[in-house]
């Protein structure tokens, strides 16, 4: 759980970075949808880890895009002006960082 509050708290620092915050529903709606993605597919990481298969993020892919585009249609976004695709790879490249780890064990603490 503390993992999760720290990719939530990065993801957010990430699209917030150097500006002052205001109100946005589309702000507020893609933090959430970033942050609940970055948990749904450390969690499918996982789960493929403990079934040895590959993780399945179909189910975080459909529910993030579906988020990102009711969040977007606020068209009120100060901060986190970018496309969906490129807020989903942000959190992609955060999860390949911290939750699949190196694939070859090299990085192993």
């Amino acid at each position: 759980m503390g993992r999760l509050f720290m990719a939530v708290a990065v993801l957010f620092v990430m699209g917030a970075a150097g500006t002052a915050l205001a109100q946005s529903k589309c702000d507020a709606g893609l933090a959430k949808a970033k942050g609940k993605k970055a948990g749904c597919e450390c969690g499918a990481v996982a789960k493929g880890i403990k079934k040895q298969l590959p993780p399945d993020f179909t189910k975080c892919t459909l529910k993030f895009d579906k988020a990102c585009m009711k969040a977007q249609g606020a068209a009120d976004c100060t901060v986190q002006t970018k496309s969906c695709a490129a807020n989903e790879a942000e959190v992609d490249m955060f999860v390949t960082a911290h939750c699949v780890g190196s694939p070859s064990g090299a990085f192993l603490e």
